[in-house]
């Protein structure tokens, strides 16, 4: 049985990181949705209950015997999901069964699926089961990134008040009283959050996002009554000629503002990539999060890049270029597209 534990937790850690990387990856590149950052933290968070639970639940395994090496692959793991939704036909009263159900089409990706789940756990404990609760709010932002500002956002605040230390309900919960203007609330929350057991690429994001509000809550009093000064860069973006022909019909052209070479994305804006010179606007109203100022916390970085196939994740082949931007001079800037990303 340990070999079999040890077996299984190290096919657990490659999953998560074969899985979760990746999208946290783009959020550290800033260049992803909102999406996938959702989809990383429910990756990271929900898989090595999923795969414990669903084991548990869906095989016929004789506990007592001894353990042949498992070898479990995404159509395995389809299969067993198949296998719950089955018995869910013949039970429909079993409340963890739909949410485990739920936790698992997340990790699969299958968000449908996991909103159906999440909503008839929500139904079957009248709203009064935290994880039923903060799952189905989950489910509604990765089908549709709106419902942060929607229904969502009031179910991660019922989720919160059942369970003050969900660490699902404590990120949602700070994005959403973020977004709503409450900073002193959401760093409050981001901070408790903190004491949980995150992936790394995760806890560093957080780290990132607490810094930002530290150093936008400590402010000197004597500047704490004056309106903070809207930014906004005008841009000018050509394209070398020597790669006007690597830019392929329907290419979309991503402009993106950060705080020095590696920091987070402040602002980003997307367009189609047409005729050269572009002139762009980038200001306050692109930023990621509602609140951020371009002009204040110092020089940004500026980069357009031009995607390929039109993800907002880097590529290789993706041209693109960059330049630095100071506020304090307040003069139009200008890129020149001239790189190819490797």
């Amino acid at each position: 049985m340990t070999t079999f534990a040890l077996i299984a937790a190290l096919m657990l850690l490659a999953a998560i990181g074969l899985l979760a990387w990746p999208l946290a990856g783009r959020l550290r590149s800033g260049t992803t949705a909102p999406r996938a950052f959702v989809a990383a933290a429910a990756v990271a968070i929900l898989l090595p209950i999923a795969a414990v639970l669903i084991y548990v639940q869906a095989s016929n395994w004789d506990w007592d015997a001894p353990p042949p090496v498992p070898s479990m692959t995404a159509p395995d793991l389809q299969r067993m999901v198949d296998q719950i939704q089955e018995r869910l036909a013949r039970q429909p009263e079993d409340l963890e069964g739909w949410k485990l159900l739920g936790r698992s089409a997340t990790v699969l990706g299958d968000y449908a699926l996991a909103q159906r789940a999440f909503r008839e756990a929500y139904a079957r404990s009248q709203g009064g089961d935290a994880e039923a609760v903060v799952g189905y709010a989950e489910s509604l932002v990765l089908a549709d990134e709106k419902e942060i500002d929607g229904q969502a956002a009031v179910l991660f605040e019922r989720a919160l008040e059942l369970a003050p230390d969900n660490p699902r309900a404590l990120w949602y919960g700070g994005i959403t009283a973020y977004r709503r203007g409450d900073f002193a609330l959401a760093q409050q929350r981001w901070i408790e959050l903190q004491n949980h057991d995150l992936p790394p690429d995760l806890r560093q994001v957080l780290a990132e996002r607490l810094a930002e509000l530290e150093q936008s809550q400590g402010q000197p009093a004597a500047q704490a009554g004056k309106p903070t000064k809207p930014g906004a860069v005008e841009l000018t973006i050509s394209l070398d000629p020597a790669l006007v022909a690597r830019v392929p019909p329907n290419a979309t052209l991503f402009i993106i503002a950060r705080r020095g070479a590696g920091g987070p994305p402040l602002a980003v804006q997307r367009r189609p990539a047409g005729a050269w010179p572009a002139a762009v606007r980038l200001s306050d109203a692109d930023a990621m999060l509602p609140g951020v100022k371009l002009a204040d916390g110092g020089p940004l970085t500026l980069i357009a890049r031009i995607s390929v196939s039109g993800q907002p994740m880097a590529a290789s082949g993706d041209l693109f270029g960059e330049v630095g931007y100071d506020f304090t001079s307040a003069h139009p800037a200008s890129i020149t597209i001239d790189r190819i990303v490797p």
